[in-house]
């Protein structure tokens, strides 16, 4: 077999000879004997994605399979690659530059190395791939910081990550799902959250070609195996009718005492509004009008992940809610709009402008944020020697009052909150606002005979 594998301009060939064959071909052979292969033009740097001496290993064992030569003829090099569709299971190259020849070369072998080890390739070494496929998915790093630390509670230190994921069977990773459940404790909520990733990413090799099939998608998980969710006591989900009526009493008074402190109005508003606290931050005099308010917008925690792994938060406000359920249009009743002049009034008293692009909420020359609202939450629930409570639970509370009045549609108060499925809003947004005493009272009331 004859190999002729290297350089011309790296031999010194007299020049009545130096268009000979058997001169390149005696040349170039003690080029390769010596160990002195120019596979390439360009000196190698360090951050090359193979080093000179692999790229010439690749070459001479190339040129041991198959013929490597230049031909006068038509003063091209010639060779051959490896092709399982073709008869004689090869094809033939050609180039003019013996470089483009060895680069060709080299890139059928390093293709086939990378194709080699993406089909070795484990959950691992896959996950930083498919969490930056599955961040293009989505606005929302806090969601996607979430997934991180799913990944390094469950995902981090256990074996199967480790694992070539062409090995794994559909009876293994069920066998998996359900250990973690058990050891775990998962209800069915935190067990789909957990999966997100392992699913996904099975998922997305198949979309890449690397695996046929997902096989997370091929079994399913009894439920009696979760954990059972326990309801949440009202107690705990929402201020009662004497919480709420001592609470902004609270409110008012410190407001009395204290009229520059604007989140104390935020307070007392919300209780007729029943805002997310990110939309009740954000909100902007172009939100108000006419008795109406417009929700567009929100505040969002955004996280940014740095080199070392770790997150670092910052707040920005984003122009637009929730989800798409989350833009809809609210009445003001009369005395949250008479609260909401009151800020007004200390807002140009304290020198702000309440032009229609400014934020309604300020203080101290800033936009009130969530933290500074739940802040108030706490203190006041602490003052009343109640259970802690926030925002979240007096947005809770609104929805309920709601949802209790009979002569308001399901929907309507459904499109108020922002929701659109049923039974979320019914199981995580109706709780009974009676005190024990009061519910006495009522079945009293209704069972007596």
């Amino acid at each position: 077999m004859e190999i002729v594998p290297s350089v011309m301009q790296e031999c010194f060939i007299p020049l009545q000879y130096r268009f000979s064959p058997e001169a390149i071909k005696n040349c170039l052979q003690e080029v390769l004997s010596e160990g002195n292969i120019n596979s390439h033009v360009s000196a190698p740097t360090d951050n090359d994605y193979m080093t000179k001496k692999q790229r010439d290993d690749i070459i001479k064992k190339h040129t041991e399979q198959f013929t490597t030569k230049y031909y006068e003829s038509d003063r091209r090099w010639h060779s051959f690659l490896p092709d399982e569709n073709s008869p004689r299971k090869k094809k033939p190259i050609a180039k003019r530059k013996w470089e483009d020849l060895a680069d060709e070369i080299v890139a059928y072998y390093e293709a086939q190395e990378e194709d080699t080890k993406r089909k070795r390739i484990t959950l691992r070494q896959f996950y930083p791939e498919w969490f930056t496929y599955k961040w293009q998915d989505t606005n929302n790093s806090n969601y996607m910081k979430h997934i991180d630390g799913e990944w390094n509670r469950f995902y981090a230190d256990d074996p199967i990550v480790d694992r070539p994921v062409v090995e794994l069977t559909a009876l293994e990773l069920k066998n998996w799902a359900r250990n973690k459940i058990i050891s775990c404790k998962m209800n069915k909520k935190q067990y789909y959250n957990m999966a997100v990733i392992i699913r996904q990413s099975l998922e997305y090799l198949v979309e890449l070609g690397i695996l046929p099939t997902n096989h997370y998608a091929e079994f399913k998980i009894k439920a009696s195996l979760f954990t059972p969710t326990v309801p949440k006591d009202a107690e705990f989900e929402v201020f009662n009718e004497e919480e709420e009526h001592r609470l902004k009493e609270l409110a008012q008074k410190e407001f009395t005492e204290h009229p520059n402190r604007i989140a104390t109005l935020a307070v007392l508003i919300n209780f007729s509004l029943g805002l997310r606290v990110g939309e009740l931050v954000a909100l902007k005099w172009k939100d108000l009008r006419d008795s109406y308010l417009y929700i567009r917008r929100m505040e969002q925690q955004q996280y940014e992940k740095l080199d070392n792994g770790k997150w670092k938060k910052h707040l920005d406000v984003v122009e637009h809610p929730k989800s798409d359920a989350g833009y809809r249009t609210l009445y003001v009743v009369s005395s949250a709009m008479e609260l909401f002049n009151k800020v007004r009034d200390v807002n140009l008293q304290s020198g702000y402008s309440c032009d229609p692009e400014d934020y309604i909420f300020m203080y101290r020359k800033h936009r009130l944020t969530a933290n500074s609202i739940d802040s108030h939450y706490e203190r006041y629930c602490k003052e009343l020697g109640i259970k802690k409570k926030g925002n979240h639970k007096a947005h809770k509370t609104t929805l309920t009052k709601i949802a209790d009045n009979p002569n308001i549609n399901l929907k309507d108060a459904m499109n108020w909150a922002g929701h659109r499925d049923v039974k979320t809003f019914i199981n995580h947004y109706c709780f009974s606002r009676y005190s024990d005493e009061q519910k006495r009272q009522e079945l009293e009331k209704t069972l007596n005979v």
